[in-house]
């Protein structure tokens, strides 16, 4: 039986500020077996790990889409911390763990041909087989399967709408969903595995939590703490591969 996959959210950002180049160091120390991270467009092209699409959290004003990756570089994203993009994170750390690679939208609507550029870049570095890319947009996963139809693909869940996820899932064909934990059942679980579909639930950091989706037999979580999921699951003794 394959252990569950621990994947740090935004890298381990319960200790390090998310999605940051020291959170994503600090969740390969962790032994996470996966980091997701959040992508974005700026307005000259650039892709962009952050999670909103707006600036505040990171001390701007306006959104991603209006701003210039100069602008967003001038930016804090924590500690001081610079906002990576995408070909800076691939750089340093596609050779040392795998990604899931969450393809956001702005305000206004969907970032044009952010779909594309994420599948070149995993696959000028030959990772697009280790590479998970996940949306909660089902138009947007379809472009990427449109564009590559090699690649792997995770259907994200969300509580505001919990519907036909299994046949959307199927659809598009993904090879997991994504629930928020509000939406995870024994019966969604089931209906996921009985349709070839592997689930990785977001966002658990309680050990209590971590706990009983394991006990009801999901395939990973989102933690922000992969430190101590990693001491849970390896503490079950089973065999992990992401």
């Amino acid at each position: 039986m394959k252990r569950p996959l621990v994947i740090a959210h935004r890298g381990a950002s319960a200790h390090r500020p998310e999605n940051t180049m020291p959170a994503f160091e600090l969740a390969v120390a962790q032994r996470a077996d996966m980091i997701e991270t959040d992508l974005h467009r700026t307005r000259d092209g650039a892709v962009v790990i952050t999670h909103d699409e707006e600036l505040a959290r990171i001390g701007g004003a306006g959104e991603i889409a209006d701003a210039t990756l100069a602008e967003i570089r001038a930016l804090d994203a924590g500690g001081g911390a610079p906002v990576p993009t995408l070909d800076e994170l691939l750089d340093r750390f596609a050779d040392e763990i795998p990604f899931n690679l969450e393809l956001k939208k702005g305000t206004r609507g969907e970032y044009e041909g952010l779909e594309a550029q994420a599948i070149e870049a995993v696959r000028a570095r030959g990772i697009a087989e280790r590479t998970l890319f996940s949306s909660f947009y089902d138009p947007v996963l379809a472009r990427l399967r449109a564009l590559a139809p090699e690649c792997r693909i995770g259907l994200l869940i969300s509580e505001r709408y919990p519907v036909r996820i299994v046949e959307r899932a199927r659809a598009l064909g993904a090879e997991a969903i994504h629930p928020e934990v509000s939406v995870v059942d024994a019966e969604l679980v089931e209906a996921a595995h009985d349709a070839g579909l592997a689930v990785y639930v977001f966002t658990v950091d309680a050990r209590d939590e971590m706990e009983r989706l394991l006990g009801l037999g999901v395939d990973g979580l989102f933690t922000n703490h992969p430190d101590r999921m990693r001491a849970l699951v390896d503490a079950r003794g089973e065999m992990s591969v992401p």
